[in-house]
Parts: C-alpha cells; structure tokens; sequence
C-alpha cells in the first residue's frame, strides 16, 4: 500500500529536507509529520471515524496540499482533488457528495460556498470542524486512495476509483526504469493531476529526494493560458534533476537550446525529464536529443493509476512510448490497445459514455497502437479527448455544448490536438464579431483551459456539412483538423 509506504517515510527520515517553496519555506519530513498529525486529529474531531469518507482538496499545489493529502490518508478517508480552475459546474459535480472540502484561502471558501451551499470547507492551518453527523454520508468501498478527475462528454468530469495497493505497485515498476538515485523534482502542473503526485510526491519521498515548488504567484502550468518561457526560468533557478514537462514546454526549451547549453536552461547538465499526454513531435525529440537532452516519453490512463508505459535510459526509442510496465499484459483488438494490468482502478465515481470498458479484466484504452521490437507506438485515437501541448485534455463535445446553446451558432467543430489551446470551426451565418460575443458570453461555464477564442466562421453550412460530415450526419473531426489547421493555428 502507497498509504503503507508514506507513512514508514514519515517515520524514518525525519531530518531529511523533503520541500522546498520557490522564495517561502522548507519543510522537513519532520514538519511534515508533525503538520498531517495534526490534521488528521482535526479531522478526527470532525468526523470521528474518517474511514472511507470523501474528501476534497480544492487549492493550488503548495506544501499544504501534500500534507492534507498524507493526513487524509491516514485517517484512511479518500483523496478527491479538484483543480480550482474547474468551472462552478464541474467542481460542483465532483463535489456534490464530499463531506468536506480543504481549501487553501477564503475566496475559495466562499466560491465552494456558492456551488455547494452548507460545504463543510476546511484548511490546512484549521482542520477542525463542527462534529459532524456521518450516518448518511458516502463511504466508498475499502482500498481506494483516491478519486481522480478525467474528462468526459458533458461538464460533468468523470471520477477515477484509484486503489492504494495499485499506486504502490505503480510506484515500484516506475522506479526501475528512473536512475537509481535520489529524484529532485520540480512541480509544474497541478498536483490534481495523479501523475504529478506519483512524479512529484510519492517518488521523491520513496528515493529520498526533494519536491520543490513554484512561487505562489505563478499558477499551475495548464491552468490558464501564459508564457511557457516563464516555467523554463524557474526551472534553470533551482536546477531539478528530475521533472515532468508537457509538450510545449519542450518546444519551449528547444527553441531556447538553439541559442545557448543545457545547463545554461535547466542548470544541470542532464536532468531526467518525463513527458506524456498530448504526442511530441519526433522532430522536436530529434533536435533535443542532438542538443544532449534526452527525453522520455512515456503513455498513460487515470484508469491505470497513471503510467501504462514508460522509456528509460537503458530502454528508450525516440517516437514511442517505451516498452510496457512490468506486468502490464496487452491486447489487441481491431488495434486498439487492451491492457491487463495490476494498477487497474477500481472503477469509476461517475461514469459516463466516454469510460473505458474494464469489464472483461482488460482495460480498453480507446487508443490505437502497436508494439515494435517491444516499444509501445500510439499511432491514433478511437476516441475523441483533444490533449493539448499543456496536458490538459478536453472532450469536444461538452466543450461544443456550452457555446451551441447560442441560437447564432447552427454546430462547430473543436480541435487542438498537440496544439497549446482549442480552437473551432464554427457554423453561422452571423458576423465573426457576433459569434465571438456569443461565445465569450458563455466563456464562465468553461475552465480556462477549455475557452475557445481561436475560431474560423463558416458562413456556408449546408455545403461544409456535404463536404465534411457522415451520411448520418456526424462531423468528420479528423478531417476538419487537418483542413482547417493554418487558418486556425496560422
């Protein structure tokens, strides 16, 4: 069990310096402790028997978000985290049935508030409550660390079941494709994100590392749009070894390495970097690697606890995914990949029809790919999730829900795969500056991440749609991507 392993950590090193805030605190594990056994007594005069309670975090990564996250653990209550950029609509449906939320300032408070009025909201620096009757509440079934958000057709974003005992396998089997050392990492994007507690929490911890985190000032990378060089210098200021990059800051670093060395970007000569979500281009892996930073591509579900696949130093082909897991068995039908795995969640929080089928034991990724010479080569998508060059993943259709509420747009079209923001080919006949008042006026009911400002107006509906839709009347997204590309992107 992760939860296990935290706390023998906790126990053993207390000396050691574990976080570090960009110009605030460190923290050593000792404080560390002291500071989650003191929540977890908060939230045991809270509840008084916490076992298999939800409860939610809704705060930027900071020192206190981890320790919330270790003191939940031990009281043996379940993790749901959500990313405070989320819309009114998607924190509320994730939400709805926590029987408290740790937030990390009153204007989150007060926002909760307004979603879910008579929250019980908590923080950090005062984890106890008025004693609360639990004889209604949901407990969800033993084993389960946490629930993890993942996105899905409506603003409603599926939940993740995700099992204790599969994170610590997760863990080991990461473990042996990473050096062998202590791992200093950097946190970037939000620590919502169940890679970014595998990568940035439990892993440094595990080699007895160190976590360091951004200024409090700077949000999130994928939170909001912003300037990727911004991320490259608070890197190059407190030179990890170890760190997750999405792909756009890769570009990012290979633009800068045109100019200068590598330790003049991320100050060490050879830092570990792991990157995923959306696909790198190889010539951007190929240009890095010329320029001596070799990069790690690895593949992944929240429905796998994380990482499905992973290259390493001793086993790394640029372009693919890396060789599978130890113990990951895969399937291939009609070529998409199927994976029998020992990290497999326990099931979703609140399916919906974009969750993968897990009823036959094998997890149906969704995704096309094939095995060579024993790497894995994501070559497609059956479904529809955009992953942007931030990471961050969107499903069209719900996105394309919000802004067709308007009786100006007749259908529009989202795309962005790879690219740092969504953009859309909308259908109207109304002028461009009517439709982007339209849309901006529905730009609240979407996170940041998710608004569309990039659009191209297609005043001609009835022929687009015999040029680009299906006989029943579906459009052909693909299609649309590729057609629409320089005038959306130029």
């Amino acid at each position: 069990m992760i939860s296990g392993l935290v706390a023998q950590r906790l126990r053993e090193t207390p000396d050691h310096l574990f976080i570090r805030e960009m110009g605030g605190e460190s923290y050593t594990v000792a404080t560390l402790r002291a500071d989650v056994d003191r929540i977890a007594e908060g939230l045991k005069r809270t509840f008084e028997n916490c076992d298999r309670l939800v409860i939610g975090v809704a705060m930027r990564s900071s020192y206190h978000w981890v320790a919330t996250m270790f003191a939940i653990m031990e009281v043996r209550a379940v993790l749901l985290p959500v990313p405070i950029e989320f819309s009114d609509d998607q924190i509320g449906s994730l939400l709805n049935k926590a029987a408290a939320v740790f937030v990390g300032d009153t204007v989150t408070a007060n926002r909760i508030e307004h979603i879910l009025p008579g929250t019980l909201c908590l923080t950090a620096d005062s984890p106890v409550g008025p004693p609360q009757d639990t004889a209604n509440r949901e407990r969800i079934e033993p084993g389960i660390l946490a629930i993890i958000h993942t996105s899905g057709t409506t603003s409603k974003p599926k939940g993740v079941k995700i099992r204790d005992e599969a994170v610590k396998i997760l863990v080991d089997h990461v473990l042996e494709r990473l050096p062998h050392r202590p791992l200093n990492y950097l946190s970037i994007v939000p620590m919502s994100l169940l890679i970014e507690q595998v990568l940035g929490i439990f892993l440094p911890l595990t080699t007895n590392g160190s976590l360091t985190l951004m200024p409090k000032g700077v949000p999130e990378y994928g939170a909001q749009s912003g300037n990727a060089a911004r991320y490259l210098d608070l890197v190059k200021a407190v030179h990890p070894d170890f760190l997750y990059l999405p792909p756009k800051l890769l570009e990012e670093a290979d633009a800068k390495l045109d100019k200068t060395g590598v330790v003049e970007v991320f100050g060490l000569p050879a830092p570990h970097i792991i990157t995923g979500g959306a696909k790198v281009p190889i010539a951007i892996l190929e240009s890095l690697d010329r320029k001596g930073l070799p990069i790690y591509e690895a593949y992944g579900l929240s429905e796998n606890s994380s990482i499905i696949s992973l290259n390493g130093p001793d086993c790394r082909r640029v372009g693919s995914a890396g060789p599978l897991l130890n113990g990951i068995e895969p399937r291939f039908v009609d070529g998409e990949l199927l994976v029998r795995t020992p990290t497999l969640c326990a099931g979703y929080y609140n399916a919906d029809d974009t969750a993968c089928d897990l009823s036959d034991g094998y997890l149906h990724t969704g995704d096309i790919a094939e095995i060579r010479d024993g790497f894995l080569f994501i070559t497609g998508r059956k479904k529809h999730v955009i992953i942007l060059s931030t990471a961050r993943n969107i499903s069209p259709e719900w996105v394309e829900t919000i802004y067709k509420d308007s009786p100006l747009i007749d259908d529009m079209i989202v795309v962005g795969e790879g690219q740092p923001e969504p953009a859309a080919v909308v259908l109207s006949t109304a002028s461009e500056a009517a439709v982007r008042a339209e849309m901006e006026s529905r730009h609240a009911k979407l996170a940041d991440f998710a608004r569309v400002t990039r659009i191209h107006v297609e005043p001609d509906i009835a022929d687009f749609r015999e040029r680009y839709y299906t006989v029943t009347g579906r459009p052909r997204r693909s299609l649309i991507a590729d057609a629409f590309a320089d005038r959306l992107y130029a």
